[in-house]
């Protein structure tokens, strides 16, 4: 189960976060309003999200036994990023929002979810089709 599509998808989340943390990290510039993930930086470097996530998708790839525990973890993350993105738009206009690098993170991390969550479902549904047939 470890070579399906879904560890592919959740690979690709956690090289998305780790480029986060590399990508602010290496630039003390970046904490400027004005400059990319500006509004989107406090909540990365103070609380540790990207690094959090991206072990947690990494234990995540480990529960491939266990699918149901697996989607529960998704579901957990996938309305923490909701929360996120719904405070993203909070704090400024949406003009400035959309202009900012920090949204295209957080579509790009629903969407890879999203996919890795489909993954699993239709991992679920081939394995009860063959429980049928025993």
């Amino acid at each position: 189960m470890i070579q399906r599509i879904q560890t592919f998808y959740m690979v690709l989340l956690i090289l998305v976060n780790i480029f986060i943390v590399i990508s602010i990290d290496s630039n003390p510039e970046m904490s400027l309003p004005e400059s990319y993930f500006g509004y989107f930086r406090p909540y990365i470097d103070d609380y540790f999200f990207s690094e959090i996530l991206s072990f947690i998708f990494l234990i995540n790839i480990l529960l491939f036994k266990y699918p149901k525990i697996q989607l529960n973890v998704l579901r957990f993350i996938f309305v923490a990023l909701i929360f996120g993105i719904i405070n993203f738009f909070d704090e400024r206009s949406f003009q400035d929002s959309f202009k900012d690098l920090g949204l295209y993170y957080f579509i790009i991390s629903l969407v890879l979810i999203f996919l890795t969550f489909m993954g699993i479902k239709k991992d679920q549904a081939i394995i009860n089709s063959s429980n049928r047939l025993r």
